[in-house]
């Protein structure tokens, strides 16, 4: 990241489908809770193109119905059944590469995720990649509501400036949110949503390590 060493200080990375390769995974998950409950299963390209947040509402799109499920169920579901296939989930290509080169290029990193802080943190520190990140922030609780609220304590607590910011992440959601806490943001395109919709909201990186040339 050559052209904006000046601009930008601090990198606000997500986890899931940015620096964990879990797309395909969510997608299987997923296509299990469907058919438990009868409901059209989808694509992968499907997937993609239509998951966002909250995701509360992107199930209601394919045909959750929450006067009948209870939304608690459901996403405990989601919870035990991603837990079920997620035993040898490994990180995106080139993500360690990009970690340690932006660290030593004196970046300030962060992780802002919709997981579970006890259970990110763990995973985080499993990879082995704890020491490359200031701090990690995730959710309190299983509903993948949304990260706003948590980037907004995340600024409060930690001495992050906005303008000095740069979010990186996988979904249209991660724009937003970069556009609702004042930090610029970059798309990475081998994550939950497809390349296309990321394209028409902004910058999209198909390389991970071409973050390092830009």
């Amino acid at each position: 990241m050559k052209n904006n060493s000046l601009k930008y200080k601090n990198i606000v990375w997500d986890w899931n489908g940015t620096l964990l390769n879990d797309a395909e995974i969510g997608h299987a998950t997923l296509c299990r809770m469907l058919e438990k409950r009868g409901l059209k299963q989808i694509t992968l390209q499907q997937y993609k193109d239509w998951f966002g947040f909250p995701v509360k509402g992107f199930y209601e799109t394919i045909g959750f119905d929450f006067s009948r499920d209870n939304w608690h169920d459901v996403s405990l579901d989601f919870v035990n059944t991603y837990g079920s296939l997620s035993g040898n989930v490994e990180l995106n290509e080139g993500v360690r590469e990009v970690l340690n080169g932006l660290q030593q290029a004196g970046f300030k990193q962060y992780i802002l995720s919709a997981l579970q802080e006890d259970e990110l943190k763990k995973m985080v520190q499993d990879f082995g990649i704890n020491e490359r990140f200031e701090q990690v922030c995730g959710s309190d609780n299983i509903y993948a509501d949304g990260k706003v609220g948590r980037g907004q304590e995340m600024l409060r607590k930690y001495p992050i400036c906005p303008g000095e910011t740069l979010m990186i992440g996988d979904t249209l959601h991660d724009a937003e949110v970069a556009e609702a806490l004042g930090f610029d943001y970059l798309l990475y395109s081998g994550g939950h949503n497809s390349e296309q919709r990321l394209r028409e909201k902004g910058p999209v990186v198909v390389q991970m390590t071409d973050i390092l040339k830009m």
